[in-house]
């Protein structure tokens, strides 16, 4: 069965959706398309910091390394480097379009990072959305994409 496939089938479901919460069908709630699937993937990867895995140590991305560093104006080129390489790391069939990482006009502590990607599967562009900051949990981060 092919993706496609699978994405059309509605009885299939492809993974686990994150934040992991109970589900209707099953004990966690599950992704129907492999898009879905993706940016649940992409979001799990960055928001991981490299070395708090257990058991994979290099799993994950130093993006919230590099938001706690002092500012040097230069921010936006190093969130985006960190994004890159981790996604050519550990997601090396994502193409990653463009990457946009702005601070939060209301909130100085915060940087909005919006990712356009495609993958392999559908050639579509696709959006991953993220709002970084000290306070917010994986659970508030955009889920309007999904």
């Amino acid at each position: 069965m092919s993706n496609l496939e699978k994405d059309l089938n509605p009885d299939t479901f492809i993974g686990i959706s994150l934040p992991l919460e109970y589900g209707t069908k099953g004990f966690f709630n599950q992704t129907k398309t492999t898009v879905q699937q993706v940016r649940h993937n992409i979001k799990n990867l960055l928001l991981t910091v490299k070395g708090e895995r257990l058991g994979n140590p290099t799993f994950g991305s130093n993006l919230m390394r590099v938001l706690f560093e002092p500012d040097d104006s230069d921010i936006q080129s190093k969130i985006e480097e960190e994004i890159r390489t981790s996604i050519s790391e550990w997601l090396p069939f994502i193409e990653i379009v463009s990457i946009e990482a702005k601070s939060d006009l209301y909130n100085k502590n915060r940087v909005n990072v919006s990712m356009n990607f495609t993958i392999d599967v559908s050639q579509n562009i696709e959006t991953v959305n993220l709002n970084l900051g000290p306070e917010a949990p994986f659970s508030n981060y955009d889920e309007s994409s999904t």
